[in-house]
């Protein structure tokens, strides 16, 4: 796929951090996060995944901006153990968009991509208009002289596009902005990510497309016919529900389902 990987098709896990300190669901165990999440980490290693994105998944209503400072340092923190912990490449997303923590902590931990979810396009959330950042972000890569991948959605899961345009336009400007790799999803967390938009991104742009949503035992081997690889959170988790922990038998039946295509 790229440096990171090679020739291989990557499946990406999630370690879905539980509620940080910042926000309203924090339940005041700091020691239960980073435990959570180093577990987790871990068991996404052992089963075989390619790579992890440490993520403040649960943080929401997410902010769309910079995340407050306690959550940024926890966030860091949990990233630099998981980075001395793990083999496997690390990457960092801070909800929602925050592509400049998420840039900062990446290059301070020395994990090596980030997720970008709003890097061309100009979209409108439960929260508000979130304007793209990719000259922004380009521009803070080279002042850092960082490697750190920038992984970049079009038209991404749980928002609307304010300026009406193909989602392969979308895919043109993101590679032309300099994403490392493109990632398509489907409407919300999830919700398959259908492989027509997956084909017709690859038609365009000669960057790795990612399948960012919806991923599951049964259509992964269908999915990586056609993307470069998947990024799963809900189906490796307890009962397939994204709030649960990540179950080791799931993501072991996973990565053997996506291993056997």
């Amino acid at each position: 796929m790229n440096i990171l990987f090679g020739d291989k098709k990557p499946i990406v896990g999630m370690v879905h951090l539980l509620p940080l300190p910042g926000s309203p669901r924090f339940n005041g165990d700091l020691d239960k996060i980073y435990s959570q999440a180093l577990w987790e980490a871990r068991v996404l290693q052992d089963a075989g995944v390619d790579a992890i994105i440490v993520e403040n998944f649960n943080d929401v209503p997410y902010r769309i901006s910079d995340p407050e400072l306690v959550d940024f340092a926890l966030m860091a923190a949990i990233t630099r153990e998981v980075k001395n912990m793990v083999r496997i490449p690390v990457g960092v997303n801070v909800q929602f968009n925050a592509w400049r923590s998420e840039l900062a902590i990446a290059c301070a931990c020395g994990a090596d991509f980030i997720r970008v979810e709003v890097f061309v396009d100009t979209v409108i959330t439960a929260q508000g208009i979130v304007l793209p950042c990719s000259s922004e972000i380009m521009r803070y890569r080279r002042s850092l002289d960082s490697k750190v991948q920038i992984w970049a959605d079009v038209q991404t899961k749980h928002s609307a596009s304010l300026i009406p345009k193909a989602l392969t336009q979308s895919a043109i400007e993101a590679q032309e902005a300099g994403a490392d790799a493109i990632i398509v999803t489907g409407e919300a967390t999830g919700k398959a990510t259908p492989l027509e938009s997956i084909i017709e991104v690859k038609k365009v742009v000669t960057v790795p497309v990612l399948a960012g949503s919806g991923t599951n035992l049964e259509n992964v081997a269908q999915v990586l016919k056609h993307a470069d690889g998947v990024i799963v959170g809900s189906f490796l988790k307890e009962d397939g529900m994204v709030t649960n922990p990540v179950s080791p038998e799931r993501a072991r039946l996973f990565v053997q389902a996506a291993h056997s295509k």
